[in-house]
């Protein structure tokens, strides 16, 4: 399995992996939610149309739902994609900043068939990451992701409502929105 863990840490090095967290903030109020889909790619970058990073977002207070899914050589019989389903623990908003972690719940590869299937990861290993919404300026937000651990074995890249030091380059939205209501 270890050898197939290079497509994880592909994932993860495309986001950037977080440096230690920092102060946790107060988690938001029961009432506010964070909702949305968006295709996502690097800032400043015209998008890469043999990839596709898309996450979704269904959040209210410290409870739901996020997926995050990374499509590499699209199209191709060499076709790879990373999922990652989130259970949702922790919704926070600090100055305008929305950060939202949870529990990694799965991590599914899917492969084209000019490649080898890649084993299943253990089905202990859920690992805490952090989702962090920054104001765009405008009507939306810049996203990054603290990723997943680079190995099963790993130091964590998240804990639970708190914002990473760190949180990675940012991301912009290609199409669709997140909005959030605090």
């Amino acid at each position: 399995m270890r050898k197939h863990l290079p497509a994880v840490a592909a994932l993860a090095s495309t986001l950037a992996l977080a440096a230690p967290t920092v102060a946790a903030a107060a988690p938001a109020p029961a009432s506010a939610r964070l909702h949305g889909w968006a295709e996502l790619a690097p800032l400043g970058r015209v998008p890469d149309p043999t990839q596709l990073l898309t996450l979704g977002v269904a959040a209210r207070g410290g409870r739901g739902h996020a997926t995050i899914q990374h499509v590499f050589d699209r199209g191709t019989d060499r076709q790879f994609t990373v999922r990652v389903e989130v259970r949702v623990d922790c919704l926070t908003e600090t100055a305008g900043t929305v950060v939202l972690t949870g529990t990694a719940d799965s991590t599914t590869f899917t492969t084209g068939p000019a490649l080898d299937p890649v084993p299943p990861l253990p089905g202990t290993w859920h690992p805490e990451v952090a989702f962090t919404f920054r104001p765009d300026g405008g009507d939306g937000f810049r996203i990054a992701w603290s990723g997943i651990p680079r190995a099963v074995d790993g130091p964590p890249v998240a804990t639970a409502c708190q914002a990473p030091a760190d949180p990675g380059p940012e991301l912009g939205t290609v199409r669709g929105r997140f909005t959030h209501r605090g």
